[in-house]
């Protein structure tokens, strides 16, 4: 039975503002403690903070609802629950003891857990100040939290007594109510999320047209050079970072030891007055202005929120070719990746249909014999919008000659196909399809060969995809089903680069992987979202060549100019 603490006072009596729950503490510091354990990356103080805060309230808010059910199921049955003086003296001095105990041993462990994660992806774990810091900022979160809650029970109680003069008390109670929650769930929506959003929205458009520090491109072939139908301020920060990254023909040479030619890359950004439809069909312009449809591939990168493609990916596509390629990307939003996949999924989808559907019509219309090798990619949210270019897998494996995509969001509706069918025994976090006739999810670059046991596929058809994805990249895992579900990936053995200490726990582990998103990129290559050199044997297999390849030469030259995300 809840304490004296959990029961209401007194007709007349007013409880001081400083009057807490016991029980509401209770589930309040269990849900903080949880909040504590390791995640796929170490957290900064600012973020876990804000996590522990958040959890501490949810925990609060928990326990009180528990104890108000207990309170009136048992006045509901007339139970009474007695404890003799000498156990209630016992427990009474014995509880806080052990509670001590737990809460210390429990940090503890958790302050050392998040240390092996942070030593297994390769990063300094949070210092003794990080730590008095997030807990000070939980503190904050969880008493502001709280004044709000208790200022909304304040305004519903004096709004029922007001009602209550004209009104039966218990209708007059259930409309203070629904007034109260439907007037917090309009300012939380209307005014705080939406203004929040626009706010955010505005930053994310200067950052777009701030300057990148870099001139126009002097060769046609690039969007934003001479004779091109886009203008240079039109193309964004991230498009303007991206016409002018490719590598000229004499670096590709360098490190191939073969002649080559220069790579074709086109952009088009989304302005005002465009139209997703509107950009797309400016990309297809550039491509046939670029004369792009004759070089021997051509790729269609769909990009993440801000306009960014990975330039891990571009470069590998060039080196790999000789330069004798073109690549085709647009914009459709300034909103970056972990943003856009909470609040808006629909444009990335749109853009990603419509420009591979755009470029596709053309390609189609060439002779079989002259038509570039079409291929596709993205990484996080660019991925999630690029494959719903297609109904399914096989029409991607009919109508796209390869691809690879990069950190996939597990909401993407062919992943989600593709890892629900994978071959028994396969875990999710590099799951088997078709015995790899086709797909290939790889955790690593040295796992296009073979699974994750170590067993060899056998044949690899043509077209090829692959699906890089790391077992600690929260892009990957993030997903709202983790309030309430525990996934696959943490039933079935970890990946090498997740600490074996992460676990599923109910409302705390999407949090967590919601705050592990904004440091995706904090590791070095091979952990988190960082993915780089592994996708040069990736897209060396998928545009022809073998995962077993020598590719040292080709990784080195890209080492120097490729386009690193800061």
């Amino acid at each position: 039975m809840p304490d004296a603490s959990d029961r209401p006072s007194r007709p007349g009596s007013a409880r001081p503002w400083w009057h807490l729950s016991r029980t509401g503490l209770f589930f309040g510091a269990a849900y903080f403690l949880t909040s504590m354990a390791p995640s796929l990356l170490p957290r900064t103080w600012y973020y876990q903070g804000l996590i522990s805060g958040l959890c501490a309230v949810a925990g609060y808010a928990l326990g009180v609802l528990v104890a108000w059910v207990v309170r009136r199921v048992a006045r509901l049955i007339d139970l009474h629950v007695t404890v003799s003086g000498e156990a209630r003296h016992w427990l009474l001095a014995a509880a806080p003891v052990f509670g001590a105990v737990a809460v210390l041993g429990l940090t503890v462990a958790n302050v050392r857990a998040q240390a092996r994660t942070a030593a297994v992806v390769r990063l300094e774990p949070l210092d003794p100040l990080d730590w008095a810091l997030a807990l000070a900022l939980a503190a904050v979160i969880a008493v502001l939290f709280l004044a709000v809650a208790r200022g909304l029970r304040g305004a519903t109680h004096q709004l029922a007594l007001a009602a209550g003069h004209v009104l039966p008390k218990t209708i007059a109670t259930v409309i203070a109510v629904l007034v109260v929650a439907l007037t917090t769930a309009w300012v939380t929506d209307s005014v705080l999320f939406h203004r929040g959003m626009q706010a955010f929205a505005g930053v994310a458009a200067q950052v777009n047209t701030a300057p990148t520090g870099r001139s126009a491109p002097t060769s046609p072939l690039r969007s934003g050079g001479p004779g091109s139908l886009e203008a240079w301020d039109s193309l964004g920060y991230q498009g303007q970072m991206f016409v002018t990254s490719a590598p000229t023909p004499a670096q590709i040479a360098a490190a191939t030891g073969r002649g080559a030619i220069e790579p074709i890359r086109v952009y088009a950004g989304r302005t005002s007055d465009r139209t997703v439809d509107d950009v797309a069909d400016a990309v297809v312009a550039e491509l046939r202005r670029t004369d792009a449809f004759h070089r021997r591939v051509l790729a269609v990168f769909t990009t993440t929120g801000t306009g960014w493609v990975d330039d891990w990916s571009a470069q590998s596509v060039e080196y790999l070719t000789d330069g004798d390629s073109a690549i085709a990307a647009m914009q459709y939003s300034y909103l970056p990746s972990a943003m856009s996949m909470m609040t808006d999924r629909d444009t990335p989808r749109e853009a990603g249909k419509a420009l591979f559907d755009k470029v596709y019509a053309v390609w189609r219309t060439l002779p079989a014999d002259h038509r570039p090798q079409l291929v596709v990619g993205g990484e996080s949210l660019g991925s999630y919008g690029g494959q719903a270019a297609f109904a399914s897998a096989d029409d991607m494996i009919a109508r796209a000659q390869g691809g690879v995509w990069v950190g996939t969001p597990s909401f993407t509706d062919i992943w989600r196909s593709l890892t629900a069918r994978r071959n028994e025994g396969s875990p999710e976090i590099v799951p088997v399809v078709d015995a790899g006739l086709h797909i290939r999810f790889a955790a690593s670059g040295d796992q296009l060969t073979h699974d994750y046991y170590g067993r060899d596929y056998g044949t690899w058809d043509f077209p090829r995809f692959v699906y890089a994805q790391h077992a600690s990249d929260p892009v990957v895992w993030w997903n709202p089903a983790l309030l309430g579900a525990e996934p696959d990936w943490l039933r079935e053995p970890r990946g090498h680069d997740v600490n074996p200490d992460v676990t599923w726990i109910p409302f705390v582990t999407f949090w967590q992987l919601t705050t592990d998103m904004a440091v995706g990129h904090d590791p070095p290559d091979g952990y988190g979202h960082r993915y780089g050199p592994e996708l040069v044997p990736a897209w060396g297999s998928v545009l022809g060549g073998s995962p077993t390849d020598d590719y040292s030469k080709v990784v080195a030259g890209i080492e120097k100019t490729v386009n690193r995300v800061a």
